[in-house]
């Protein structure tokens, strides 16, 4: 079963007007990366609120993070990582941010690892996306921006 926010991002990928606010609010960087440019976190994540209804039909507002909306909306809710698999007890997969940016939608620079792994040591070291990731996704995402009305 999904979460309250997972099942409001599974609506939101099917419904044209949020899809269209998600191009929206995003813009390409020089350095590949498709930065979320509205509500930050805490934490540095993109946040994305969705409007859907709950099981007694009154409106309401969730609140994801971004880059997972993102996430699903190119591979699928089923894409999306929910916290299953893991050696470790405890230990779930995540989406981590290959480009160490935590603004970036882009699905390229996005990989789904254990909790575990994002947060050994090791990781923290700055790594870059190679230029063939860059390229795969962005002319697709610029796209979807071009043909997005803006305010």
């Amino acid at each position: 079963m999904l979460s309250k926010k997972d099942a409001a991002i599974a609506f939101g990928i099917n419904r044209q007007i949020t899809v269209d606010t998600f191009y929206k609010n995003s813009k390409v960087l020089d350095n590949g990366c498709i930065e979320w440019t509205k509500t930050v976190s805490e934490g540095g994540y993109g946040r994305f609120g969705i409007s859907c209804r709950d099981l007694e039909d009154n409106v309401v507002y969730i609140t994801v993070y971004a880059h997972r909306f993102s996430w699903a909306l190119k591979h699928g809710i089923e894409a999306l990582p929910i916290g299953l698999g893991g050696t470790t007890k405890g230990d779930r997969h995540v989406l981590n941010h290959i480009c160490h940016n935590r603004l970036c939608v882009n699905t390229n620079h996005l990989e789904v690892i254990l909790q575990s792994l994002n947060m050994s040591p090791e990781k923290k070291k700055p790594r870059k996306p190679n230029d063939a990731i860059i390229a795969d996704n962005l002319e697709d995402f610029m796209e979807q921006i071009r043909n997005t009305e803006r305010e």
